[in-house]
């Protein structure tokens, strides 16, 4: 019990206010909440299970200082995609199938934003210190789900509010700056 609590109370501070949680809100603003819920919960398990079953293996395959950069380059990327595209009507979004793949769109975008990242690098160390691996992976996976479940209110909230152009532009530009400010940590 005790590396359950531990982990959950330790990931759930190293949570608050990091990327994770303001791409989260972003994808809430895009997407349905339950959908961005699914998504980042699938992520987070996955991720979580790989930190804690194979994370050493992982950390000498993919160092961090190759993944960051990558997930910068690909959050600019994402970032310049979404302010370049044109605004597709609702309707042209549920006719291409794209509020369909919002689950998987969303997976895939936390894991490469996650996957390196000191929450994820915290539980492989958490794992190893108390050699319990089913604890940790579900204190982790908890306490992750939990933070980004505010953001996922938060991104509600503002997609109540906003309009959809608004929030796209908007969305853009986090991406573009979590990228800039991802690719300046894993160059300096």
């Amino acid at each position: 019990m005790n590396a359950l609590v531990t982990t959950f109370a330790l990931i759930l501070i190293a949570e608050m206010a990091d990327k994770s949680q303001l791409l989260t809100l972003c994808l809430t603003c895009r997407y349905p909440a339950h959908k961005v819920l699914l998504g980042v919960t699938l992520a987070v398990g996955l991720l979580n299970l790989l930190a804690v079953g194979v994370g050493g293996a992982v950390g000498q395959l993919l160092p961090v200082d190759v993944v960051r950069p990558a997930a910068g380059v690909l959050f600019v990327g994402f970032g310049i995609w979404i302010l370049l595209s044109p605004d597709p009507e609702e309707d042209e979004l549920c006719a291409t199938g794209f509020r369909r793949s919002a689950v998987l769109a969303v997976g895939l975008a936390f894991f490469v934003a996650e996957f390196g990242d000191k929450t994820q690098l915290a539980a492989l160390s958490l794992a190893a210190r108390y050699d319990q691996m089913l604890p940790v992976w579900a204190g982790a996976t908890l306490a992750m789900i939990g933070a980004n479940a505010l953001a996922i209110g938060g991104g509600s909230l503002l997609g109540s509010r906003l309009s959809a152009s608004t929030l796209r532009r908007f969305s853009g530009i986090l991406f573009v700056v979590f990228g800039a400010l991802t690719l300046a940590s894993a160059l300096l």
